[in-house]
């Protein structure tokens, strides 16, 4: 399935939007590793969730982190996916399922390419 983005720069504002419209700014604080971070977060969510399961929970949190090289190229050296998963009604099952999405998510496995990648899961 492809996927389309159209991006706009002009001196009046930077941005891209997807299929049906939706656009999403660059910022000062808020630009392309941001939004490759945020990429990351959902695949690996969409990727882990679409398995199947017996197990169930109430929410899952991702918190990532990438820093990012000086050198040219300057692309991310390292990345962690902190996860916390609320009330897994099976923690070992759902670490099953977080391993196997690092293996199959393709935004995770893209910049492993380049990163050092890494997640870490925890039960609130």
């Amino acid at each position: 399935m492809a996927r389309v983005i159209d991006a706009h720069f002009d001196k009046n504002g930077e941005y891209f939007e997807n299929a049906i419209g939706g656009e999403f700014r660059y910022t000062a604080i808020t630009g392309p590793y941001e939004y490759l971070l945020g990429a990351l977060a959902g695949c690996f969510y969409r990727t882990l969730t679409s398995y199947k399961r017996s197990s169930t929970w109430d929410s899952i949190d991702i918190h990532v982190e990438g820093e990012k090289r000086d050198e040219v190229p300057t692309h991310l050296k390292s990345t962690r996916l902190y996860i916390k998963v609320k009330n897994p009604s099976n923690l070992e099952e759902f670490k099953a399922l977080a391993e196997r999405a690092s293996k199959e998510c393709s935004i995770y496995y893209t910049i492993s390419r380049v990163s050092d990648i890494s997640y870490y899961v925890e039960s609130l």
